[in-house]
């Protein structure tokens, strides 16, 4: 039940990341290592972090997405203000089944 209510935590966080409101101006694509580091921070965008044992896996996912190297970057600046694309939406939404295997492990 904990892994259930972890995957659905990570994917509303993103959703609700890529649906917020502002900028981000990051050209290049952040690492899985400071994707990892900001969404183990207790103030990342999710609001809360993401467990350690689940965020190698989170990171991972995402890098490896259709997701842009803007809303990566609003991730790993924690830019709560950051407003993602449509492509942004599907690509984060395609990606719950992923999220869910990273918190079952």
């Amino acid at each position: 039940m904990k892994n259930t209510i972890s995957a659905a935590m990570i994917v509303a966080a993103l959703a609700l990341t890529s649906a917020c409101g502002g900028g981000g101006d990051g050209d290049d694509r952040p690492t899985k290592a400071e994707v990892k580091t900001a969404i183990t921070k207790k103030d990342s965008v999710f609001g809360s972090a993401i467990p350690k044992a689940a965020a190698d896996c989170v990171a991972t996912v995402l890098v490896d997405s259709k997701v842009s190297d803007k809303a990566l970057t609003a991730i790993v600046e924690s830019d709560k203000d950051f407003k993602g694309s449509k492509a942004d939406e599907k690509a984060l939404t395609g990606l719950s089944s992923k999220f869910g295997t990273c918190v079952t492990k």
